[in-house]
């Protein structure tokens, strides 16, 4: 039972609040990560940071419906790449198995393929 327990805390992470992951990613990074920034914005003003729970990683952001999240179940995972100036979006449903959900989008659509992505699954 102690493995368990133990494997159960490593593999979660207690969720951030959402203006600390927005001054993270202004302090860290500045303008660089502006597509970021304004995606966390839009969590913000939308309404949807009051159900929705994450945490950031370097430059990832990891979101999940779980206050205390496992990357590995029920999580969204997003990340920016600046060089290719595209959006990566990889949601883990279940622990142990392949991303369900693995896409990458041109930077203009990175806001509206959130909403989509979370009136798919129904967060």
């Amino acid at each position: 039972m102690a493995d368990q327990e133990r494997q159960a805390k490593l593999s979660s992470n207690k969720a951030q609040t959402w203006e600390y992951i927005q001054n993270r990613f202004i302090s860290d990074f500045g303008d660089r990560h502006f597509k970021m920034i304004e995606l966390i914005q839009h969590i913000i003003n939308s309404g949807v940071a009051g159900r929705l729970f994450a945490y950031s990683s370097i430059d990832k952001l990891v979101i999940s419906v779980y206050e205390t999240i496992d990357p590995s179940k029920d999580a969204l995972h997003i990340t920016f790449d600046l060089v290719a100036d595209k959006w990566h979006f990889v949601y883990f449903a279940k622990p142990f198995t392949y991303p369900e959900f693995d896409r990458m989008y041109p930077s203009a659509h990175g806001i509206e393929k959130f909403d989509n992505f979370l009136d798919m699954i129904r967060w």
